[in-house]
C-alpha cells in the first residue's frame, strides 16, 4: 500500500514541479558560494585554452593552422566536462550527508534531485561556454559561420548533460558516492590529456593512433571541431552520436534504478 503524504493546508499532493525549481534554486545558491565550482567552470577551461595557444600557438600560425580554434573545441568539452564531474560531487555529499534520503520521504520524486542538478549544470555550462568562446575569439580564433559556432555550443551542451548522467549515474550506484565522484573528477584530466584535445592525430605515434582517435573524448570534440568548422561531421560523428545514446540509456537506467532500489 502507498500513502500519498498531502499538504495539510490546501489537502492537495506537493507539485513536482515546484520541487523542481526548488532544487535549482539551491543548487545555484550553493554554486555562488563554491568559489571552486565558480573557477572550475569559467577560469580553469579558458585558461587551459590559453596557455596552450601561448606556448603552441605562434608555430602553428606559423603553418597556416588556426590553433586557437582547434583548442576552442577542447575547451567548450572540458568546460561541460568539468561542471558533470562538480554535479557528481554535489549530489554524493547530498547522498551522504541524507538530503536524497528526506527527500524520499516527502512526496516528491527523488528524481527532482538529478533533474535540478542537470538544469544547474546547463546554467553553468552556458557560463563556461560564453567565457570560453570569448577568450578563444581573443586569441584569434575564426569558426567558419555564427550557425556553427552555434550549433557547436549546443552540442557541447548535449554533450554536458550526457556526462551528468552518467557521472551521477556512477557515483549513486557505488557503496562510497562521495569517494567515486573523486575518483571521476581525479582521471577526468588525464583521459582529456588522452585525447585529440590538444595535439592533431596526426602528430601521434602511429601505434596510438586507433586508440585515440576512437576514443569517446576524441570523437565528441572531433565532432565540434567539424561544426566550428563549416564542415559536416563524418564517421566522428556518427561515433559521437553512438556515445551520446549510449551514456543517455545508461545514465538513466543507474539513476532510475538506484532511486527505485532505495525508494
Amino acid at each position: 500500500m502507498v500513502t500519498v503524504i498531502t499538504d495539510p493546508v490546501s489537502g492537495r499532493r506537493p507539485s513536482n514541479v515546484r520541487a523542481l525549481v526548488g532544487a535549482v534554486w539551491r543548487n545555484n545558491l550553493r554554486l555562488r558560494r563554491n568559489s571552486a565550482s565558480l573557477v572550475s567552470a569559467l577560469v580553469i577551461p579558458g585558461m587551459s585554452m590559453l596557455s596552450f595557444w601561448v606556448v603552441f600557438g605562434h608555430a602553428a600560425s606559423s603553418a597556416g593552422f588556426d590553433y586557437a580554434l582547434f583548442l576552442m573545441a577542447a575547451a567548450m568539452f572540458q568546460g561541460v566536462m568539468f561542471a558533470a564531474g562538480g554535479s557528481a560531487m554535489a549530489l554524493a555529499v547530498d547522498v551522504e550527508n541524507g538530503l536524497i534520503a528526506r527527500m524520499r520521504a516527502m512526496p516528491i520524486r527523488a528524481l527532482v534531485a538529478v533533474g535540478g542538478r542537470m538544469i544547474t549544470d546547463l546554467l553553468r555550462s552556458l557560463l563556461s561556454l560564453t567565457a570560453i568562446v570569448a577568450i578563444g575569439l581573443g586569441c584569434g580564433a575564426k569558426p567558419d559561420s555564427i550557425g556553427g559556432l552555434l550549433m557547436a555550443c549546443l552540442v557541447a551542451l548535449l554533450m554536458g548533460e550526457v556526462l551528468v548522467l552518467v557521472f551521477c549515474g556512477l557515483s549513486l550506484r557505488s557503496a562510497h558516492p562521495v569517494q567515486v565522484a573523486s575518483l571521476i573528477q581525479g582521471i577526468e584530466l588525464p583521459l582529456l590529456m588522452m585525447s585529440t584535445a590538444f595535439i592533431p592525430l596526426a602528430a601521434l605515434p602511429d601505434w596510438l593512433e586507433p586508440f585515440i582517435k576512437h576514443m569517446p573524448f576524441s570523437v565528441m570534440i572531433d565532432t565540434n571541431r567539424a561544426f566550428l568548422n563549416g564542415l559536416t561531421p563524418g564517421n566522428e560523428g556518427w561515433e559521437a552520436l553512438g556515445w551520446l545514446v549510449f551514456g543517455l540509456v545508461a545514465g538513466s537506467w543507474w539513476v532510475s534504478r538506484t532511486f527505485r532500489r532505495q525508494a
